[in-house]
């Protein structure tokens, strides 16, 4: 099963349990269905492997009380950097499922998953992690709405083989909203940092293969 299919299914979900409820229940409970554009960094071993593309994706979300679920897929075309030893483009196709519980005040907790394809396979590393972490939520305005969160990846899986350490693989990421049209739509943007301390044994000891990926969206959503 690919990630473009998941993520399909994850929207539907999504919509699907908006339709459920009554229309006297939905004062606690928003959800979002959109698309964005996306723009991508990526660095491989070292800075000499360096990649940057531009794409699209679809998202969709949903929050009822304290609990918020959100799911994305974004797929991004790859070209070498000018001056980088990269020679050949390829596809990114990620998925993106996050989970979170309102703690207290501004700071939730946050679980959840990231999937990332490759083709052609093997240009790059296709992997799979879990994440666990925190966000801090901050209303800036009437309708406009900043959040930061930052966590670690666990069981890091990648198609080249290797291993990551329980603290050597971070994200960090930041998100704004603005409300439109009395909250029918959203402007969204988001920014995601990942590094991976990535190491494999080459028969002569464990090699520093590191993986390294920004990427940014900017969306339109139609609240629900």
């Amino acid at each position: 099963m690919n990630a473009s299919r998941l993520g399909g299914w994850a929207v539907s979900v999504v919509a699907v349990v908006l339709t459920a409820y009554p229309a006297n229940r939905l004062c606690a409970q928003h959800g979002t269905v959109g698309a964005h554009l996306a723009f991508g960094d990526y660095r491989e071993v070292s800075s000499d492997l360096h990649y940057r593309g531009s794409g699209g994706g679809v998202a969709g979300s949903f929050t009822f009380r304290k609990l918020g679920i959100e799911a994305s897929v974004a797929g991004i075309t790859y070209d070498p950097v000018k001056g980088s030893s990269a020679t050949v483009s390829f596809k990114a196709t990620q998925l993106d499922v996050r989970v979170r519980y309102e703690i207290s005040g501004p700071v939730s907790a946050e679980v959840g998953f990231v999937n990332r394809k490759i083709k052609p396979e093997f240009e790059a590393q296709s992997m799979g992690a879990v994440r666990a972490g925190v966000r801090l939520s901050y209303p800036l305005g009437p309708g406009v709405q900043m959040g930061l969160r930052g966590g670690m990846l666990f069981g890091s899986k990648f198609s080249g083989g290797g291993t990551v350490s329980g603290v050597g693989a971070l994200e960090l990421g930041l998100n704004m909203a603005v409300d439109a049209l009395r909250g029918r739509l959203r402007l969204t943007g988001d920014y995601d940092f990942q590094r991976i301390a990535r190491t494999t044994n080459g028969g002569g000891g464990d090699v520093a293969v590191p993986i390294q990926q920004a990427l940014g969206r900017l969306g339109l959503a139609v609240s629900f």
